[in-house]
């Protein structure tokens, strides 16, 4: 379903719909984006452009770069979080619980450029959501650290079970079968609430593993029937809709919690 709307009424109006259905073995989540082009908004940013192919050097010259805001992070899914929030393109997807906060980011302009948002309403089987601790997380996080021509998994899982053990030494070999299974999946993720911005915005993450397992090329897919609905916010309501939000406590200031952040919404 898709819908034209122009203030955060009809937008509450709307999101009741998918909801009237809710089944207790599901859960919804939501993401805001100030486009409605899918080809972006529902891809994870390193499948975008042709960063995929330096995802590995990517990701060392970050930590390598800036040592001392990783050394407390135990695993490379953290590392990737907070990669995401510096804005390097990952394989994550941001995600948030809060409808709200998804208008918020589907109402953002980018400058002078106008264009409609859209609100993707996310229904998630409850026991396919994963922890911060999963294996399964685990696995597809560690390919961000193989070189493009090391991920021929046809061939076996060496390379990518040898990253794994860093941060999991009992991990297992043998797992051949779950991980063929695993590896071409899109998993939501809840990860830790150390990070304040996670914490203000309700957020969590997609991970998107790849295509087949020839490659990591191509990206895997999150499955449409996980979309139950897609609500157009006209780029001519923006304004007067962030101005709804603001009187709800939802803008710039208490969405992102760096000093910078509070000195723009003090300007405006």
């Amino acid at each position: 379903m898709s819908f034209n709307l122009f203030s955060l009424e009809q937008f509450i109006t709307e999101l009741k719909k998918p909801l009237e259905s809710a089944d207790k073995d599901y859960v919804y989540y939501y993401r805001g984006c100030a486009t409605y082009d899918w080809k972006y908004n529902l891809v994870p940013g390193i499948y975008r452009d042709s960063y995929i192919n330096d995802e590995d050097i990517s990701f060392r010259e970050m930590v390598v770069r800036s040592p001392d805001e990783f050394k407390n992070d135990g695993t490379t899914l953290e590392k990737l979080v907070k990669m995401q929030h510096y804005s390097l393109p990952t394989r994550l997807l941001d995600i948030t619980s809060n409808p709200l906060v998804a208008l918020y980011f589907a109402s953002w302009q980018f400058g002078d450029k106008k264009t409609d948002g859209k609100v993707y309403v996310l229904k998630i089987r409850k026991d396919e959501i994963k922890y911060y601790d999963s294996d399964s997380v685990s696995l597809i996080s560690n390919v961000a650290k193989l070189r493009l021509d090391k991920t021929n998994f046809t061939k076996g899982f060496d390379y990518l079970i040898h990253e794994i053990r860093e941060e999991k030494p009992y991990y297992s070999d043998a797992f051949q079968t779950e991980n063929e299974k695993d590896i071409v999946k899109v998993f939501p993720v809840k990860v830790k609430l150390n990070n304040n911005r996670i914490v203000r915005q309700s957020g969590a993450f997609l991970i998107f593993g790849i295509k087949d397992l020839n490659t990591k090329k191509e990206s895997a897919i999150l499955p449409s029937s996980v979309v139950v609905a897609e609500l157009k916010i006209d780029t001519t309501a923006k304004k007067d809709i962030l101005n709804s939000l603001n009187s709800l406590a939802i803008n710039e200031s208490t969405l992102f919690p760096e000093l910078e952040h509070a000195a723009s919404y003090l300007r405006k």
